[in-house]
């Protein structure tokens, strides 16, 4: 059932929310750099943002629309899909898009996101050491990459059934920018370095025993995690 579902993404959320808790980044409210047109969710995800109350003002929607006429990113795999590929030994599929320039429709006048409590993983999951407007990019600790990833591949087991693709195609209108979205895949298994297996196992045994309902997050994925 999608309530099910919906507790299991908010239990990743906060499971994540825990982990990162103690380390110390340069991002703060109001700090839009990375806040583009160039965001990927999936539909699991895009059902719990509509569930926040600012996604009730049509005009959200109607900014939403419009920057979906500009160009942006659009995935032609999903996460899981190349992982099994990067599992099997298999070349992923190639992925053409380039990101669109141009801010995300979600922030306010004043660079705040208006869904922030309903943001997707991709948003969650983007941090910094270090202002991005200064260096022009990131700072990240490598470990973070692989976290993030396994997450991601996470989120969309959850939403198996269902797709990928950029927020703005997601929120189009009906029946317009579907065909940029593609099919969810199930978890093949996680990409992990053997240096960092152990940080993984940590992690992941703290955002898995995260109370879902009568049972734990771990309780969604296929076999012993």
């Amino acid at each position: 059932m999608i309530d099910d579902r919906i507790s299991a993404l908010a239990a990743l959320y906060d499971g994540y929310a825990r982990v990162m808790a103690d380390r110390r980044f340069a991002c703060r409210a109001g700090c839009a750099t990375c806040c583009s047109v160039n965001v990927v969710l999936t539909t699991l995800e895009a059902e719990y943002l509509r569930r926040s109350a600012a996604w009730r003002d049509p005009a959200l929607a109607e900014k939403v629309h419009r920057a979906a006429a500009r160009p942006h990113y659009t995935p032609s795999c999903t996460t899981n899909e190349v992982a099994a590929c990067c599992l099997a030994g298999r070349e992923p599929p190639p992925d053409p898009s380039s990101h669109g320039p141009g801010t995300c429709p979600l922030l306010d006048d004043n660079g705040l996101c208006r869904i922030y409590s309903h943001r997707p993983f991709a948003c969650r999951s983007m941090s910094s050491t270090m202002v991005c407007s200064e260096g022009g990019e990131a700072a990240m600790d490598p470990f973070l990459f692989t976290l993030n990833l396994a997450l991601c591949q996470v989120i969309e087991h959850l939403d198996r059934s269902g797709r990928t693709g950029n927020l703005l195609d997601m929120f189009a209108r009906p029946g317009e920018h579907e065909q940029f979205l593609v099919a969810n895949r199930p978890l093949p298994g996680f990409l992990v370095p053997p240096e960092e297996q152990q940080r993984f196992r940590t992690a992941m045994d703290t955002i898995l025993a995260w109370p879902v309902g009568s049972g734990r997050l771990g309780d969604f994925l296929p076999g012993p995690v």
